[in-house]
């Protein structure tokens, strides 16, 4: 099952097929690079539609996952197949990578779907290339070609959200754990390590405010019945001044080591 070449990808696009609103330039070695389109789908936002003007980018935020449309628009014929692999470049600065294909038989925009996994805000100019498609000539027609719907040309893109469960729908799960640690599993190690430690600092300097309060009240109270003198007063206010300042510099002391 041979792959085509650029001269033969060359020659299906001149012949006004396999691929529709190509640019010649886009051809490389024994494949096409795909450029983004006008439109995309933020899967982090409920599949929201952005349809771009003109000199507008694209912006991926961090952390979210998105659908790039093409800006082509491919007519596999039922013994190609075409298959998507992500660029390097892209890849590189935090856009997860792509693997997948379009079925012979396929005819639409490609949606190809990634994922921004820096820390950063990523933009992406209409006309930038996208990802790499080769073609492989099979050895005969297939028997059931592509026949889905396409969620470009409807103005959606089709999720399964009935896969998509919430927390609160499998949490009597017993492989799932309690709310927090299921969190806190979702994060870095190091993360986790520092929220833990900033909620024992938390939990220690609560103490202290607690029992400070506690022992103003009382001194407050035995002024009022005549049972203490301003003087201790003002030392009681004190002690418990320190209890929370020593209580402090213990916890930051943990904290370090």
């Amino acid at each position: 099952m041979p792959t085509l070449t650029d001269g033969e990808i060359r020659a299906e696009i001149d012949a006004d097929r396999l691929i529709h609103n190509a640019e010649v330039k886009g051809l490389a070695g024994a494949c096409y690079e795909l450029r983004m389109g006008n439109v995309y789908y933020d899967l982090s936002e409920n599949a929201k539609r952005f349809e771009l003007e003109p000199d507008e980018k694209i912006l991926i935020k961090p952390g979210h996952r998105v659908v790039l449309i093409t800006a082509e628009d491919v007519d596999i014929p039922n013994d190609i197949l075409m298959r998507i692999v992500s660029k390097g470049s892209l890849f590189s600065i935090g856009l997860s990578p792509v693997a997948t294909y379009a079925d012979p038989g396929f005819s639409g925009n490609l949606g190809i779907v990634t994922e921004n996994v820096s820390d950063k805000y990523i933009e992406l100019p209409q006309g930038q290339t996208i990802a790499k498609a080769d073609f492989t000539r099979l050895s005969g027609t297939v028997i059931k070609s592509y026949d889905g719907q396409h969620g470009f040309r409807t103005g959606i893109w089709p999720i399964k959200t009935h896969l998509l469960k919430t927390y609160a729908d499998v949490k009597n799960d017993k492989r799932v754990g309690k709310e927090r640690d299921e969190a806190l599993a979702l994060l870095p190690a190091a993360t986790r390590t520092i929220i833990r430690r900033l909620e024992r600092t938390q939990l220690w300097i609560t103490f202290g405010l607690g029992l400070a309060i506690f022992l103003n009240a009382g001194a407050l109270f035995a002024i009022r019945n005549n049972w203490m003198n301003n003087i201790d007063a003002i030392t009681t206010n004190l002690v418990a001044s320190a209890i929370i300042g020593i209580g402090t510099l213990f916890v930051t002391y943990i904290r370090k080591t």
